[in-house]
């Protein structure tokens, strides 16, 4: 499969130019954020454009859960696990994971960056810099 977002649990209803909203900035920006307070939907919005968007991207949709890491030195891991990277000497890194993705043309989202928000940014500059057919979008409040 191109995606390894989950399947959603019911149907996102009434937020369709919220939808719009969102995917109308990534049709135009390579890199997008979603923010706000804890708990109005972030993460269900991203997830939806997410799945609306995989049919733009050759490459998959792919999702990075950030909410339970406790070391933001682990960024670099779980963006390689999401993408189903193998790193050279398994040390991950931002440098190491745009090399290994190489050019793929792709949506990452990066969920929940609040607590690891520098190691995030950093992920998605490094990416963003050495791969022009990559998208990302971050939730984070």
């Amino acid at each position: 499969p191109l995606t390894n977002l989950p399947a959603p649990a019911s149907n996102l209803i009434g937020r369709d130019a919220a939808l719009a909203d969102v995917a109308d900035p990534l049709a135009a920006y390579r890199i997008v954020t979603l923010t706000g307070a804890g708990g109005i939907g972030k993460t269900r919005l991203g997830l939806e454009v997410a799945r609306q968007l995989l049919p733009d991207f050759a490459d998959g949709v792919w999702l990075a859960e950030l909410a339970s890491l406790s070391d933001a030195d682990l960024v670099a891991d779980a963006v390689a696990a999401a993408l189903g990277l193998e790193l050279a000497g398994g040390v991950a890194s931002p440098d190491g994971v745009a090399r290994a993705l190489g050019p793929k043309q792709l949506l990452l989202v990066l969920d929940n960056c609040e607590h690891v928000i520098d190691r995030a940014a950093c992920m998605a500059e490094g990416l963003a810099r050495a791969n022009p057919e990559l998208c990302i979008m971050a939730t984070s409040r």
